[in-house]
């Protein structure tokens, strides 16, 4: 299994997210590994057609979802380049769902040897609300996992 030849790193552009990214570029040197950089945004919900007194008020999701698939690929583009290089073996994905059932899917279909995740080490009440995408991750991967809070 080591040294790991596929590794999925989910992005949220946070900074903790950047420091596995950072770490995988030295897997993917030192063991011409490959990097799949996947950045995942919720679904955006589908609001009911509009009332009869404002017919002139949409919101077309869908063109919406695009426009954000186009700058998440833009801004994984940016990150190549800057970390690992334009020659770098990396494979960018952009997803629209939940992310933790996301990033398990693309574990499963891609055959992934290792997961780096960023937690942001939320706790209390916050972490009751939000939960942790990376402790589900943790939970359910079918590969080791390195959960990352900080470059320190």
């Amino acid at each position: 299994m080591f040294p790991f030849k596929k590794i999925l790193c989910p992005t949220d552009f946070s900074d903790a997210s950047l420091c596995g990214l950072k770490m995988a570029r030295e897997l993917l040197a030192k063991f011409d590994s490959e990097v799949i950089l996947l950045n995942v945004h919720k679904p955006i919900p589908h609001l009911p057609s509009p009332r009869m007194e404002a017919p002139d008020i949409t919101f077309d999701v869908s063109s919406y979802e695009k426009a954000i698939v186009a700058g998440a690929q833009k801004s994984l583009d940016e990150l190549k380049n800057t970390i690992f290089g334009e020659d770098a073996n990396v494979k960018m994905l952009v997803h629209i769902g939940q992310p933790a059932k996301e990033i398990l899917q693309v574990a499963e279909d891609e055959e992934i040897d290792a997961i780096f995740i960023a937690t942001h080490g939320r706790t209390g009440l916050s972490k009751i609300m939000f939960g942790s995408v990376a402790q589900r991750i943790i939970g359910k991967a079918p590969c080791p996992v390195l959960s990352i809070r900080s470059c320190d």
